[in-house]
């Protein structure tokens, strides 16, 4: 993909006549997180002075890296966090300035998963201008291009979980059905029904019971599993799509 759009910048500035702006191209990364009830975001605040605002992380696009590189280092060049693949969203182009024509910037937009550790990292770290924002509940403090970009990584994800592996990323390598139903819910911020969801789950048969059980509880201690990648490549080979929902 990067010598795709090296070629294309080539031709964009063969056929921009002198004195003409070349739009800027930068990379934005959605990080998603889940905390066993929300699905969160990362966002990073835009100034102390202002009011209580956020926006997407982003960096400008290195030439020399390829895309999925700078959306990795768009995070990792602020917080040490463990993520998972990056999925691309879209292409989205924003205007800047009070001559927009003159400040038009095109933006790259991916997502990707934090590990739950990074939910304790960030709430420990004393990171007062980063904050993983509810999903669902505090939209409004980013700023509306953000909100922007946050609805269509929403959205990605919402497809990806429906025939990929993602929503297993939110999770501990150890976890329950329940913890599993959480997640789905949390990223179709909808509930969905006990039973039919571990029916759906338990036919698939991609999932491998631990012997493990959680200790210290009040209650009977749920049944954990983990997830095998190769039972899940099998289903795939064999039915050529698995919806989880």
């Amino acid at each position: 993909m990067r010598s795709d759009i090296v070629a294309a910048r080539g031709q964009i500035q063969g056929g921009i006549q002198a004195g003409s702006q070349i739009p800027a191209l930068k990379v934005t990364t959605a990080v998603f997180s889940f905390d066993g009830a929300k699905l969160r975001m990362l966002a990073v605040r835009k100034g102390a002075d202002e009011p209580e605002r956020y926006s997407l992380p982003s960096l400008p696009f290195d030439f020399s890296e390829d895309l999925t590189t700078t959306a990795r280092q768009v995070v990792r060049s602020r917080l040490p966090l463990e993520l998972s693949p990056v999925f691309q969203v879209g292409a989205f182009e924003s205007q800047s300035g009070a001559l927009p024509e003159t400040n038009r910037q095109i933006e790259i937009c991916y997502f990707t998963v934090a590990t739950p550790s990074d939910l304790e990292f960030v709430a420990t770290g004393s990171l007062d201008q980063y904050r993983f924002l509810e999903v669902h509940e505090q939209s409004d403090l980013l700023d509306g291009h953000s909100r922007e970009l946050a609805l269509a990584a929403l959205a990605e994800l919402r497809r990806r979980s429906r025939f990929e592996t993602v929503a297993f990323a939110f999770l501990q390598n150890e976890f329950s059905l329940s913890e599993l139903q959480r997640v789905f819910e949390a990223i179709l911020n909808r509930p969905m029904d006990v039973r039919n969801f571990r029916k759906k789950i338990e036919l698939l048969d991609i999932l491998k019971e631990s012997p493990h059980r959680p200790r210290g509880m009040a209650y009977r201690p749920p049944r954990m599993f983990s997830f095998e990648a190769e039972r899940f490549r099998h289903r795939q080979t064999i039915e050529g799509e698995v919806r989880f929902y």
